[in-house]
């Protein structure tokens, strides 16, 4: 009826856009929702969430709005709040060049691949992890790792510690950091975050610094050998 392309939808929400790619009036927009929530029953409405001339689809229930001004996430997988201070940033800057179509997806990851060869400042690359019972008592080696990492320290139940993994495998607390660290891991965790935009961006564009494989790759863009 009304010609439209179904951009996206998923259990709570649909996205359309006109053909010509003109936008919706304010008079188009209230027409719309009327008339959907009179094909539900009352106590199911729906509600404009805004226009956004930018609307990238990562996955299902994951996409990035735009609408001319502020960007806008919606999706686990783009707002971890676990997620390491460094690997927010990098996702941050990716999402970006999405967005304003720079296209700079390479400088930016290879600039995180350098930060994350040469750390100077761990606590940008640790994860934050709550002090539980569990940590306190299971022997399970997650728990047991992180229990390690705060003996002789004031942490106890309830409390948050950043911790990150030394190159023995260990766990560590930021505040204890001496320069030893695992790059390997580190540059996992970077390749494992491009993952997020594997549906919307080529393929190959990532390269996984951490297999052998690519270590002259690896080398090539460090200016030495490792």
């Amino acid at each position: 009826m009304y010609n439209m392309i179904l951009a996206n939808c998923d259990t709570d929400s649909i996205s359309v856009c006109k053909r010509d790619g003109t936008e919706f009036s304010k008079e188009e927009q209230d027409k719309l929702i009327n008339e959907l929530n009179n094909l539900f029953p009352k106590r199911i409405r729906w509600e404009p969430d805004g226009i956004f001339p930018t609307v990238i689809v990562l996955a299902a229930k994951n996409y990035i709005l735009f609408d001319g001004k502020k960007i806008k996430l919606k999706g686990s997988s783009l707002k971890d709040a676990k997620t390491e201070k460094a690997l927010k940033e990098f996702k941050q800057k990716i999402i970006e060049a999405m967005v304003f179509d720079t296209n700079h997806y390479q400088d930016i990851y290879n600039a995180y691949i350098k930060e994350a060869m040469n750390v100077t400042d761990i606590n940008r690359w640790s994860s934050k992890k709550t002090i539980s019972s569990k940590v306190l008592t299971s022997e399970r080696t997650n728990e047991a790792k992180i229990r390690d990492a705060i003996e002789g320290s004031e942490y106890s139940e309830g409390d948050k510690a950043f911790v990150y993994f030394k190159s023995d495998g260990s766990l560590n607390l930021a505040e204890k950091f001496d320069g030893d660290y695992d790059r390997t891991r580190v540059l996992e965790k970077i390749f494992n975050t491009t993952k997020v935009f594997k549906n919307v961006i080529e393929p190959g564009t990532f390269i996984n610094y951490k297999l052998k494989k690519n270590q002259k790759a690896l080398e090539a863009i460090l200016g030495y050998q490792t």
